[in-house]
């Protein structure tokens, strides 16, 4: 698994280190792309705010894929009888 250098418990000399905001933002990115794993020993703030943004990144995805699926459905007019969806 890819780590961000210096944001993960091990690499933190107190509890109270947290994520930036750039680090959660890349994280995510990773982890909804599926370059990485969402990681397990993370404080639960940057928990929670990474849960957060993989989250949206997820459903902002599946907003375009849709979007593109119905846009091609219009374009393309009518699905012929016998022709799938």
């Amino acid at each position: 698994m890819h780590r961000i250098r210096n944001c993960s418990p091990e690499h933190q000399d107190s509890a109270s280190l947290t994520l930036t905001r750039d680090q959660v933002t890349l994280w995510a990115d990773r982890i909804a792309s599926g370059q990485d794993e969402f990681p397990t020993d993370l404080l639960d703030p940057d928990r929670s705010a990474l849960a957060h943004e993989v989250r949206e990144k997820l459903r902002l995805r599946l907003m375009r894929l849709v979007a593109r699926a119905i846009a091609k459905q219009l374009v393309s007019g009518p699905p012929k009888e016998g022709d799938p969806c």
